[in-house]
């Protein structure tokens, strides 16, 4: 029997559920509203391998490909309608209703998707933080068990930072990202956000505590290539707090007062010497020693 065309050589990996970076607080009269936690909020399934409430959580990366296991959107939501708006700061795709062509609200009772601008400046979802920069992160959790992947979104500038600079920093030590043992982790930092008093987030890191010589011998065994399931969009994240300034444009945003991700490794494809130092301090806190 031939195979059935865009059908058949199809392979999808399972999403077996989402971890979240808050709760739902629901007071007595009013309206449910997100709050921060400063631990992983995972479902009851899971805390027996996890713990109840982790700070750290063992993961691997199940691709190379990171607009696919990290990916990052400006994403508009609403009550009624879940996902009203995905744009990249130039484009977006729109769902609009058929009878108003305005953005689709609790009173629409046909709509469609189109194309249309995206200008956070001018956007006035963007102003009223009803749309928000959001990083939809796949990953394994080898010590649970299942086949499949996690997801976890976050809204965090500094958080989406952290990770990215991550995932390049291991991908040009190590020449690969997929499946190498990593640690995601919940870590407090202070901030101080343009006009915003200083104040303490808790931030997404990635650390390792595996050798670098082991991560790099890891990096030598090419992975198999799998596609990973259809994100979790109609949903919105967890931790879509406004208590976060958005970062004032043209101006870079404060510098997490602790540690910070190097972002200034060269481009060669081997590390240097400087480069392995500052993996080892970012991963395991080592410091050198002049002998």
């Amino acid at each position: 029997m031939c195979p059935i065309k865009e059908v058949s050589d199809i392979r999808r990996m399972p999403r077996l559920g989402k971890v979240r970076l808050g709760i739902k607080v629901e007071p007595e009269g009013k309206n449910p509203y997100p709050r921060a936690t400063d631990y992983f909020v995972v479902p009851d399934e899971i805390k027996e391998y996890v713990g109840t409430m982790p700070k750290k959580l063992s993961v691997m990366f199940p691709t190379e490909k990171t607009d696919e296991f990290a990916q990052q959107w400006l994403r508009c939501y609403s009550f009624t309608q879940g996902l009203i708006c995905k744009g990249d700061g130039s484009t977006a795709i729109r769902k609009i209703d058929v009878e108003t062509g305005d953005v689709a609200r609790h009173t629409t009772q046909e709509w469609v998707f189109k194309d249309w601008g995206c200008d956070p400046d001018t956007c006035e979802q963007y102003s009223e933080k009803q749309c928000r920069r959001v990083m939809n992160l796949l990953f394994f959790l080898p010590d649970v068990p299942g086949l499949g992947v996690w997801q976890l979104d976050t809204t965090s500038f500094y958080s989406i930072v952290n990770v990215n600079s991550c995932v390049d920093l291991i991908k040009r030590l190590c020449g690969r990202i997929s499946f190498i043992p990593l640690t995601l982790s919940l870590e407090p930092q202070i901030v101080e956000p343009p006009g915003i008093k200083k104040k303490t987030v808790h931030i997404l890191q990635i650390r390792s505590d595996v050798k670098l010589a082991a991560i790099q011998k890891l990096g030598r065994v090419a992975p198999e290539v799998i596609m990973l399931p259809a994100l979790e969009e109609e949903e919105a994240p967890a931790d879509l707090f406004p208590a976060e300034a958005e970062p004032q444009a043209g101006k870079a945003p404060a510098e997490p007062r602790e540690e910070k991700t190097p972002d200034d490794i060269a481009e060669d494809d081997v590390p240097d010497m400087d480069t392995v130092v500052r993996f080892c301090f970012h991963f395991w806190q080592m410091k050198g020693r002049i002998l």
